[in-house]
C-alpha cells in the first residue's frame, strides 16, 4: 500500500496580505452599499426641492397671467354688435369710400331706387349667417335689375378690425355693387341710422328719396318683387 500523503502545513499570512484582504472586503462592501442606494433611489419618486417647486409654480402663474393680458388686448374676431334702431322715414344722407377707394354719396343716387344693406364683419372676414343669406339674395336681385334699371345697391360693412378682408368677401359673393366700411372714420353712424332690424338689415329707398321698406331677412323673390314695384312707381 502506498503511504498517505502528509498534510501540507498551512502557510501563515503576512501582515501585509491580511491588510490587503481587509481593504478588498471593505471596498466590496462599499460598492455593494452604493449599488443598493442607487437601486433604492431609482424605485423612489424624485422629489423636487421646495424652492424649485415654488419657482415653477410662480413661472406657470406668470405665463398664464401674460397670456390672459395678451388675450384681453386682442380684438374679438366676431362681428361687432349692431343693435336695432328706430325706422327712418327720410333717408340719412352719408358719404363713404368703396373698398377700391372711390368716394360716393347717397345723395348722388336721388331719382334711383336704392337698396342699403348693413353688414357686421369680424376680424379676417367673418360674417354671421344672416349676411350670408342677404348677400345671396342681393346678388340674385342685382342680376335681374342692375344692368338695365335705375337701381343702386350699397352694402355698408361695419368692420372694426384692420384685417376685415372686405375684398375677399366681395370676391366670394360676387359683389358688383358698392361695398364700403362704415367704421373707416371710427364711427358707426350709417349702421346706427339704418339698422332697424339689427345686423343684416336691408332698407329700400324709392325714387322720391323716401324710405319704403326695411327687412331683417328676405327671400330674393320678395326683394325682387318690391324692387320691381318701386321701379315702376
Amino acid at each position: 500500500m502506498r503511504p498517505l500523503p502528509k498534510k501540507e502545513k498551512k502557510r501563515k499570512k503576512s501582515w501585509n496580505e491580511k491588510q490587503r484582504e481587509k481593504q478588498t472586503r471593505l471596498q466590496r462592501s462599499q460598492e455593494a452599499y452604493q449599488i443598493q442606494r442607487e437601486r433604492e433611489a431609482e424605485r423612489k419618486p424624485r422629489k423636487w426641492p421646495k424652492g424649485k417647486i415654488l419657482g415653477a409654480f410662480c413661472l406657470i402663474l406668470l405665463i398664464f397671467g401674460a397670456y390672459g393680458a395678451w388675450q384681453y388686448t386682442q380684438p374679438s374676431t366676431a362681428p361687432p354688435s349692431i343693435n336695432p334702431t328706430s325706422p327712418l322715414q327720410t333717408p340719412y344722407e352719408f358719404t363713404m369710400n368703396d373698398v377700391d377707394g372711390t368716394k360716393f354719396s347717397l345723395a348722388s343716387y336721388r331719382g334711383r331706387v336704392v337698396v342699403i344693406h348693413i353688414m357686421a364683419v369680424g376680424c379676417h372676414g367673418q360674417i354671421d349667417p344672416i349676411n350670408d343669406n342677404q348677400l345671396t339674395q342681393l346678388k340674385a336681385a342685382c342680376n335681374s335689375f342692375c344692368n338695365h334699371e335705375p337701381l343702386t345697391l350699397v352694402t355698408v360693412a361695419v368692420a372694426t378690425c384692420p384685417s376685415s378682408n372686405l375684398e375677399q368677401i366681395r370676391a366670394t359673393y360676387g359683389i358688383t355693387w358698392s361695398l364700403g366700411n362704415d367704421y373707416d372714420d371710427g364711427v358707426m353712424d350709417i349702421a346706427q341710422k339704418y339698422a332697424s332690424q339689427g345686423d343684416g338689415t336691408i332698407v329700400l329707398i324709392d325714387k322720391t328719396f323716401r324710405v319704403s321698406e326695411s327687412y331683417g331677412t328676405v327671400a330674393s323673390s320678395t326683394l325682387s318683387s318690391k324692387i320691381s314695384q318701386l321701379l315702376r312707381a
